[in-house]
């Protein structure tokens, strides 16, 4: 028993996350409607913005979120890699983007281009495991060559397997090449690689004449299953974070003085409690600004805030993350007043929600410069974040990485090139891998 309660809090609990998951896909339709929708979700077009919730039901969804989790936790024990603080974050973003945009057909093509890479380059494919969990991203853009495009399946079929594997051997190199341009200040890097893989391929299509169009289908009737879900899985985390180390907090308060520049590795550099700790605070969080402002979950918002909270392994805290939502709400409130007439409607709005959310790729600027730097930061996102799905079509479900990383890259420059001030709160230096 203490072997297995010692496996399962070194793993952080996902394999108990995965089967409370996969009971509940059965708890909501029939098995016979359970499998129709993940049928549909597999043979779906998958472009931003959809919502498997929409396309398959809330069982199917949660069918083809706990399969593909099931999938990446087996490779990484096939590989024998280590759960770290990057590792940990790829595996949470996995099960985020299983809510909307990533099943495992249009994954697949993505990793054998990877596997073809590491052959190509002589290398072991474990150590390509970060690129592996982060460059599904571009899943959309092999779902939409399957089953978007209105050409029969035998052109179909090998066109999404090439343009998957060459997303796949491009993304090892590109993203660690990627990352020099915001200076690690983005947190979703990948995002700004793919964003630019993503420009490529749409550009691609349009010149053949397709008109690629981003989606809007979502589904908030299971808003209530959504909400309790984040506030038990939050309430669980830190309770299981005080249990298993008294001291926790202590640890919690001195990784808040880190400014989360990547590379970071809480789990190495705090604890895997501290995380865990991180983990519940921040969904705490965002639990009470949804009940507050009335921000009703669908697959696309709880996946959205599932994933960012990966990142609580990986440069991401509440202080760091809190004065990039003020920049956001301060652009959000100048919108309200002088578009829309103070009125929100949730329809119109969905894209800004995911936005606020995701913004906090930004939180090193923030961790590293200070207040003004956030709160420039969060403005800068949700101004610039909307014209970035034009530019990459919709197939970059890190759309909002790709936007961060231009905001990162101007922010950087302001305050280590032109402005040259110290840090505002006296962050301390992450360490790298």
């Amino acid at each position: 028993m203490k072997k297995l309660i010692n496996y399962l809090h070194n793993d952080l609990y996902l394999e108990i996350v995965l089967f409370v998951i996969l009971v509940l896909s059965f708890c909501f339709e029939n098995i016979v409607d359970v499998f129709k929708g993940y049928y549909e979700i597999l043979t779906s077009s998958s472009i931003l913005l959809t919502d498997y919730v929409y396309v398959g039901g809330v069982g199917a969804t949660l069918l083809n979120v706990s399969t593909t989790l099931a999938f990446y936790l087996i490779l990484i024990k096939i590989l024998n890699v280590k759960i770290t603080g990057p590792i940990y974050s790829g595996l949470i973003m996995v099960i985020g983007f299983s809510f909307f945009g990533k099943n495992l057909v249009n994954t697949l093509p993505i990793l054998f281009g990877i596997w073809v890479y590491t052959k190509y380059k002589k290398i072991p494919m474990k150590s390509t495991m970060l690129s592996i969990l982060f460059s599904t991203g571009l899943s959309p853009l092999v779902s939409y060559c399957y089953f978007g495009l209105g050409i029969d399946w035998y052109y179909a079929l090998p066109l999404g397997i090439l343009s998957g594997a060459a997303v796949g051997f491009l993304i090892p190199a590109y993203s660690s090449h990627t990352i020099v341009f915001h200076e690690g200040y983005n947190l979703y890097n990948t995002g700004f690689a793919m964003g630019i893989i993503s420009a490529l391929f749409y550009g691609l299509l349009t010149l053949f004449g397709h008109n690629v169009k981003p989606a809007a289908l979502y589904d908030a009737s299971h808003s209530y299953l959504f909400h309790a879900l984040l506030l038990v899985l939050s309430l669980a985390f830190i309770l299981i974070a005080i249990i298993t180390d008294r001291g926790v907090f202590k640890k919690y308060f001195k990784m808040l003085k880190t400014s989360g520049r990547l590379i970071t590795d809480y789990i190495r550099d705090f604890s895997i409690e501290t995380v865990m700790l991180n983990f519940g605070i921040l969904g705490i969080v965002l639990w009470l600004l949804s009940i507050i402002f009335q921000i009703p979950f669908n697959g696309i918002i709880f996946g959205s805030i599932i994933a960012i909270l990966g990142c609580a392994a990986f440069g991401l805290h509440l202080r760091n993350a809190l004065y990039i939502w003020i920049g956001c709400s301060i652009a959000i409130i100048i919108r309200l007043a002088v578009r829309d007439g103070f009125q929100f409607e949730m329809d119109k709005d969905m894209s800004t929600i995911v936005a606020f959310i995701f913004a906090t790729g930004l939180a090193p600027i923030a961790g590293k410069y200070g207040i003004l730097y956030g709160i420039i930061g969060g403005f800068m996102h949700m101004v610039l974040t909307p014209l970035m799905i034009g530019l990459q079509g919709g197939f970059d479900l890190y759309n909002n990485g790709f936007s961060a990383g231009f905001e990162a890259s101007i922010l950087a420059v302001c305050g280590e090139k032109i402005f040259n001030r110290e840090k505002k709160f006296n962050a301390k230096k992450s360490k790298n891998l």
